[in-house]
């Protein structure tokens, strides 16, 4: 497991139980994604499809249930 570099969502500082969904970009090239005793180890391009495809799937939905932001 490598080091944070980078604090997506979250911060494990204030949640060290990770009661909330924290994201963090760890130096050994993966992303981890933590919801209390889950842990989710994506690399970086992986992170990157599952954010993509998040979003779009959000923009259809917007559309489909006509959503205002």
């Amino acid at each position: 497991m490598g080091h944070i570099i980078k604090k997506i969502l979250g911060d494990v500082e204030e949640d060290p139980t990770y009661e909330k969904m924290i994201i963090e970009d760890n130096s050994d090239g993966k992303v981890h994604i933590h919801v209390k005793n889950v842990r989710l180890d994506l690399t970086r391009d992986e992170f990157r499809i599952l954010k993509n495809a998040i979003l779009e799937s959000h923009e259809k939905m917007k559309k489909y249930h006509g959503w205002k932001e």
